[in-house]
């Protein structure tokens, strides 16, 4: 077919849009990982002077001039074509950004640099008194920016169904307590299950005198045996670990290490390696274009959350695993066996810190969060009253109390940053890894020996195959009709798998 002579044009102004969003990623990359502190100010104004100019470039009467002239185009084109996808969820952005005007945009990113830096200070003194004004301004942003979409958009069923589809596009808030009610149900029981046996699980190995030096460099050759190369990757340290791309072959992944404890570096480091790998694993056909990037944010974490848990907490990963450990720390693990690792990084229990929490718990962990979100923006729960309502859940749902701030709704990055409606797609994305497991299952059956022998190019590729490579060309739903053949959320291959792992390691 000829290409249309709007097509180009639309595709040159993408380009541009996506070389802004890059920079303005490229900042916050540095703003949270070696910016020094007293650069907030300024860096707060040079990234909302770059949001605004791709806002402004992006929500542009040619841009609408250029999606309507390509309406017929894109229905003649097959639907899984790059040009149809491009221009159909370009259209969907386009209208979606066309409701805000540039002056909030501004102002929430303003709002947001300003409330990542409060939310610095605030956790670092265990004060939430520092974030609070902050926090109101962000959520008063918020809400005019659901206010002019309410009224826009049709089939908006709850306020936050706003918030959510910025990270999962068309999901609903109903969907959500759906798939979080079912996982409730089921986990609960599971939890109790492990406080009557706490000692089934000795978790010992991975406590311990563990030198950061030498952690470093462990968690970079395992990264590295997953498929991290150092001509296209970085790996850094941060407070709140993360992953950014600015482009295909330029991943930034991020870590923290604790002098005492392993887990947080190797499972970290594993976790945002999934995300990167995700972003590294796009077409090149799709770069500079609004397609270049995860379906959605739970596809996302289902591409970390299967690196750092399906592979790196399954039995057959210490096959490989172990020995590197031994290497890297002789004397702690010179007598420990793969039984003896794989069940020490396993051990599950109510715990504070959701990044630490284990497989188990985790889901609870985001299902207070996203609760949470929901009564602040029903106005259920005042802001100045979150501290109390955060640890009130904590207590309810995973038998805990609270401390301080600093382990309780300070512990996260999110708020403070503006990114209400991101929490569910963690747990959402364990669902989605789940169902992808059990797919993989079926097209790998060598996979445990392949993973056993440190031999990840088998995965590497089907998921390349199967979820990178088509970027964000179909919506969450699609892609997992695509991949696994059903159209929507479904917790049970979740549920399956944790009731499975829990018996193995505390009995039935």
């Amino acid at each position: 077919m000829t290409a249309h002579p709007d097509l180009q044009p639309l595709k040159d102004r993408l380009a541009e849009i996506s070389d802004l969003h890059g920079a303005q990623s490229l900042m916050g990359w540095d703003q949270r990982t070696i910016m020094p502190q007293k650069g907030a100010t300024i860096r707060a104004s040079r990234m909302a002077t770059l949001g605004k100019l791709a806002h402004e470039r992006f929500i542009d009467d040619e841009t609408g001039r250029l999606l309507d002239n390509l309406a017929d185009h894109e229905r003649a084109l097959p639907f899984d074509s790059d040009d149809a996808s491009l221009i159909r969820v370009t259209r969907r952005d386009f209208e979606k950004a066309k409701i805000i005007p540039t002056d909030l945009t501004v102002e929430m990113s303003l709002a947001a640099s300003a409330g990542y830096q409060a939310w610095v200070d605030a956790r670092a003194t265990s004060d939430y008194a520092i974030l609070l004004p902050h926090l109101e301004r962000i959520v008063d942003l918020h809400r005019q920016a659901i206010a002019l979409s309410r009224a826009a958009l049709a089939e908006v069923e709850d306020d936050y169904d706003i918030l959510l589809d910025d990270y999962e596009p068309g999901l609903k808030t109903s969907e959500v307590s759906r798939v979080f009610d079912l996982l409730k149900e089921a986990t609960i029981p599971l939890v109790e299950r492990v406080r009557q046996n706490p000692d089934a699980v000795d978790d010992r190995l991975v406590h311990g005198q563990f030198p950061i030096e030498t952690q470093q460099s462990l968690v970079t050759t395992i990264a590295k045996r997953l498929g991290f190369t150092d001509e296209a990757w970085r790996l850094d340290t941060t407070q709140h670990p993360f992953a950014s791309s600015m482009g295909t072959d330029d991943i930034r992944i991020t870590t923290r290490y604790y002098p005492d404890f392993l887990n947080p570096a190797l499972f970290g480091t594993m976790h945002e390696f999934g995300h990167g790998l995700y972003e590294h694993g796009v077409s090149e056909d799709l770069e500079r274009t609004p397609l270049c990037q995860g379906a959605s944010m739970a596809f996302h974490e289902s591409q970390s959350r299967m690196w750092e848990n399906l592979i790196g907490r399954g039995r057959p990963f210490w096959d490989y695993g172990l020995p590197e450990l031994k290497r890297a720390f002789p004397g702690p693990f010179a007598g420990a066996s793969e039984d003896d690792i794989y069940r020490a990084v396993n051990k599950c229990g109510p715990s504070l810190i959701r990044v630490e929490a284990d497989e188990l718990t985790y889901n609870l962990h985001i299902i207070i969060r996203f609760e949470l979100e929901r009564d602040i923006f029903s106005g259920a729960v005042a802001l100045s009253d979150l501290p109390a309502a955060w640890n009130a859940r904590y207590r309810d749902y995973l038998g805990i109390d609270v401390p301080d701030d600093a382990h309780g709704v300070l512990q996260d990055v999110h708020w403070g940053s503006g990114s209400f409606g991101y929490f569910p797609t963690y747990a959402l994305g364990n669902v989605v890894a789940a169902q992808l497991w059990e797919r993989i299952g079926r097209d790998l059956p060598d996979l445990d020996g392949d993973v056993a022998k440190g031999e990840f190019g088998p995965l590497r590729d089907w998921l390349g195959e199967n979820i990178h490579r088509h970027g964000r060309k179909f919506s969450p739903n699609e892609l997992l009709e695509r991949v696994v053949g059903v159209d929507q959320f479904d917790p049970q291959p979740l549920i399956r798998y944790l009731t499975a792992k829990v018996e193995g390691l505390y009995g039935a």
